[in-house]
């Protein structure tokens, strides 16, 4: 119900859309025009372009017009002609004055082996996981009609998260863990214990063997977009890639380190404000026929060059019976007061430049809060995001450096009935049923402490040298710890308890140093486009928590004496046509 309302919203549009000179194409977020473009606005002291991502080419064009080129040195630029040349690119057949239409094909291989395969055994314990891993061979397709249709699909061969091959544990359904989806029928799904692929010493993108149809991503395509607009408005139902905010760790409401979300959006900007209402669908594993939506609005606005602030009030919908108000973004979703079926989760971000090349920020969400009169019964939940970053040329590159600290309360993305975490289903070998879980947005959930050193280098058009340092310390609150004192997810998120939750031996401490380069090989023609990439880890970690495997699906622990080590590598080349 909710796409077919887009398909009507998105026709409706069509019919009335007068042409333009834009372009409504989706840059992805995996683009090298948002580092770009976010590092020329620091350096020239403007606040960072638009954090309601991904944009399209006739909005990338509008933010790059803020900059005058005349005012540039030679590193700014090279790095605003870069820009400027990436967003600018054409399809490159042209059928007829109308259409134009690409056709891109990426072969890829990737190696990847690391030294602990007893205690780092799933994607999620590895720096450079299964979101970040290319696959083998990868068709993208492309569709321009005029300059306000685009269309875009890709075909993949990947290797998948999870196969036959993994050890697998199912979860009696107690009421004790996974969130508030606790209705699924025993020994029906399934979570991942050990990963056969990510607990190999050495593995490659490639799979062999039986490997080639045992260890197939069906999972695909990863990035579908229909989109039409106009010069400062843009509509579209897509499978992509999204993100709200310039948190480095992650951002609250969308974030780009999951695989994709699907949603429909409506966007609409000028040169000081921004408008963007999003739906995005997540199914529900327990019933063949039940979803979350999360419906999400924001403002945006540029009040000075340097300034930028934006707010968004968002909720989460569990209702098996869609109502038409639903669909209304200018209402404030928090006054439905429907606490069955709905979770709202309000959220501000701010970004400042006091000089050229220093940048401020923050990014605030605030899931349970109390008014004057409303009850306490449920401890407050919200999280915080706090950084400063620094551009300036260095030699013939940028540099960029930024320091940022996270806190989030234990209780934060939790609540009975409906919750901000996602149960996406993966088929292993077209009959089991594996759950990835994980958070709509922020990738450590709550219960957290995180602060994160990041350092980037950047040569536009050829080259990119980053550098991480990750500290976390995690309560015992994750996916299988009930919010509830008595351990029944049904009822209140009434668990009140500090971040870090839990005694010594039940928390988990994190430490990462990652360092990692990408190289695009100068050309001579426009085609072919032949790259190298690598990534080295050393991560530390103390205490993991795990499920059971039997009994209530009560939460048991299980510690390794001393602390558990992985040296991790991923190197790559890939040659695009």
């Amino acid at each position: 119900m909710k796409y077919s309302f887009a398909g009507f919203a998105a026709c409706f549009f069509l019919f009335l859309s007068p042409v333009f000179g834009q372009s409504q194409k989706i840059i992805p977020l995996s683009s090298v025009v948002y580092g770009e473009m976010d590092a020329l606005y620091l350096l020239r002291g403007l606040a960072t372009p638009s954090a309601a991502r991904p944009w399209t080419v006739n909005e990338a064009q509008e933010i790059l017009k803020k900059v005058d080129p005349n005012s540039l040195n030679p590193r700014e630029t090279a790095l605003y002609d870069h820009i400027a040349a990436e967003i600018s690119r054409p399809l490159r057949l042209t059928i007829d004055d109308a259409f134009t239409f690409d056709a891109k094909l990426d072969l890829a291989l990737e190696a990847y082996a690391h030294t602990n395969t007893d205690d780092f055994v799933l994607s999620e314990d590895w720096n450079y996981g299964y979101e970040e891993r290319q696959p083998a061979i990868k068709l993208s397709l492309e569709m321009n009609l005029y300059s306000w249709l685009y269309i875009c699909t890709d075909l993949m061969y990947n290797r998948n998260r999870f196969n036959g091959k993994d050890e697998f544990r199912s979860v009696d359904d107690t009421g004790q863990g996974i969130g508030a989806e606790t209705s699924m029928p025993p020994e029906t799904y399934i979570f991942p214990r050990r990963s056969w692929a990510y607990s190999k010493p050495f593995i490659t993108n490639v799979p062999t063997g039986t490997g080639i149809v045992d260890e197939f991503d069906f999972d695909w395509p990863k990035r579908a977009n229909i989109t039409a607009g106009g010069q400062h408005w843009n509509i579209s139902a897509a499978r992509d890639r999204i993100q709200w905010g310039r948190g480095n760790s992650g951002n609250f409401i969308f974030d780009g380190h999951r695989d994709y979300d699907e949603y429909f959006r409506f966007s609409a900007f000028s040169e000081k404000f921004k408008y963007e209402w999003i739906n995005a669908v997540y199914s529900r594993p327990e019933t063949a026929d039940s979803y979350k939506l999360l419906m999400a609005h924001r403002l945006e606005f540029r009040l000075f060059p340097s300034l930028a602030f934006a707010i968004s009030e968002n909720i989460m919908c569990a209702s098996d019976a869609f109502s038409p108000r639903y669909i209304n973004p200018a209402y404030i979703f928090h006054n439905w007061y429907d606490r069955d079926n709905i979770n709202s989760l309000a959220h501000l971000e701010l970004d400042f430049v006091p000089f050229k090349g220093y940048r401020l920020y923050t990014q605030a969400a605030f899931d349970q809060i109390h008014g004057p009169l409303e009850n306490d019964n449920e401890p407050a939940s919200w999280g915080l995001i706090a950084g400063i970053e620094h551009a300036r040329p260095a030699l013939r590159g940028i540099i960029s450096l930024s320091l940022e600290f996270a806190y989030t309360t234990p209780l934060f993305y939790r609540r009975d009935f409906v919750d901000f975490m996602t149960l996406s289903d993966t088929k292993v070998n077209h009959a089991e049923h594996v759950l990835a879980m994980d958070y709509t947005a922020y990738p450590y959930g709550g219960d957290a402490i995180v602060v994160q050193l990041d350092a980037n280098y950047r040569f536009p058009g050829s080259a990119l040298i980053h550098a991480r340092v990750f500290g976390m310390i995690h309560g015992k609150m994750n996916f299988f710890t009930s919010h509830n004192k008595d351990g029944n997810n049904a009822s209140f998120a009434n668990m009140d308890v500090q971040t870090p939750s839990g005694t010594g031996d039940e928390r988990e401490h994190t430490l990462g140093v990652s360092l990692g380069a990408h190289y695009t090989f100068p050309q001579r023609v426009s085609r072919p486009v032949i790259s190298a990439w690598s990534n080295f880890s050393y991560i530390i970690k103390d205490n993991k928590l795990m499920i059971s495997e039997e009994g209530t699906g009560e939460n048991i622990v299980y510690r390794k004496e001393g602390l558990s080590r992985d040296f991790q590598v991923a190197v790559g080349m890939g040659i695009s046509f």
